[in-house]
């Protein structure tokens, strides 16, 4: 019932950015009288933000910009020289799921490669899966509840390097 609302508000959540022009204005709407809603808003200079949460306290939401959320671990390593494009974080009842993607020409393809190997061997990481096809690398590793993926893909001319990495912690549970 949950995941059915999302998506309708997903789709009310585009519309409404499109008939408001992206305003700066957040919008929040009561879905009945037992508490739930969802909220939306932002504008294109600072990203864009969803929430919803029903009558048992259950919570969804998803924000994009192109800043590195406070929330994306520190010891993850980049370049000397980046630009972010492209983040989105999204939090279902604890559960959190961030994705940054940057480009770079300050490292070579192997070397970003390299990079997130030693990364990967130096925190603990247990590798899942490893794929190298003719112009892009992935790697997915996880650490506990933790988990990451990283893929590496060169431009044709092999000068402009185009990473995304999507971290995922699972809630803590109490038990």
């Amino acid at each position: 019932m949950m995941k059915n609302k999302v998506l309708l508000f997903i789709g009310l959540f585009i519309m409404t950015l499109l008939v408001s022009g992206c305003g700066d204005d957040d919008i929040s709407i009561p879905l009945g009288e037992n508490g739930e809603s969802i909220s939306v808003g932002g504008n294109e200079e600072d990203g864009f933000t969803f929430e919803t949460e029903n009558e048992d306290g259950e919570s969804f939401s998803l924000s994009s910009s192109k800043e590195i959320p406070e929330e994306f671990p520190s010891e993850i390593p980049f370049p000397d020289k980046y630009e972010v494009f492209s983040t989105s974080q999204i939090n279902d009842n604890g559960d959190e799921g961030i994705t940054v993607s940057y480009l770079t020409e300050s490292m070579t393809f192997d070397e970003v490669w390299e990079m997130y190997q030693v990364f990967k061997e130096e925190h603990g990481y247990e590798n899942v899966s490893e794929m190298k096809m003719d112009g892009m690398n992935s790697m997915t590793m996880n650490k506990g509840d933790d988990g990451m993926s990283v893929n590496v893909i060169p431009d044709e001319e092999g000068k402009q390097i185009t990473v995304t990495i999507t971290y995922f912690k699972k809630a803590e549970t109490t038990e």
